[in-house]
């Protein structure tokens, strides 16, 4: 299971918690929110009644709603990122299939943030587009490190880092939405046997 690691106990952590310390507790309250209620529950009083605070006080924090949604998906791909670098099978004979595992696990098993993090639309805002761009970038660097590791040049690498990791992420991506969405019953094959088959067409090498 790729369970998501958020704060225990922010109620009681909040009294000695430092300003960014504070920001991350009223992510984490956020992200439970999504994860149990749906987004339409994520508000700031909710989030301040699990916290035992005013709701002025955490405008403190966060000015909007939308900044708040924006520090969520941030996290979220935050926790992505990290949970697949550490499932990562880069440099063995399994290649990208534990990261891959990793991140269709992930979105199955959080499929309210994982939406939340790709269904937003990138252009509504700046910040929105550099969320996304520095959520992606952790795979471009992993596709330039084996591409260097296998002797390509750096125009070489230059040249085709970005398209081989946008092909395995469009893949990668449509795979773990279909999944989210109960879709792939009519392939008749397991996810792993889908993922696995993916992988021997779209994996970088």
């Amino acid at each position: 299971m790729a369970a998501i690691k958020l704060t225990t106990r922010p109620r009681i952590r909040w009294p000695k918690a430092d300003a960014t310390e504070r920001r991350d507790l009223i992510v984490d309250v956020a992200i439970r929110l999504l994860q149990r209620k749906g987004l339409k529950a994520v508000t700031i009083r909710n989030i301040a009644e699990r916290l035992n605070v005013g709701t002025m006080t955490l405008y403190t924090y966060f000015e909007s709603r939308d900044e708040l949604r924006q520090a969520m998906t941030q996290r979220g791909f935050e926790l992505l990122a990290g949970g697949c670098q550490e499932a990562s099978t880069l440099g063995t004979e399994q290649g990208w299939r534990g990261g891959a595992r990793y991140y269709l696990q992930f979105a199955m098993d959080n499929p309210a943030l994982y939406k939340l993090m790709f269904a937003t639309d990138a252009a509504s805002s700046d910040t929105d587009e550099q969320i996304l761009h520095r959520g992606f970038q952790p795979l471009v660097d992993r596709v330039r490190e084996q591409m260097a590791a296998r002797g390509m040049t750096k125009g070489q690498i230059d040249r085709e880092a970005l398209a081989a990791a946008g092909r395995f992420w469009i893949a990668l991506h449509g795979l773990a939405s279909l999944a989210i969405a109960g879709r792939l019953s009519v392939l008749n094959a397991s996810h792993d046997a889908l993922l696995d088959g993916l992988l021997e067409r779209v994996a970088p090498t």
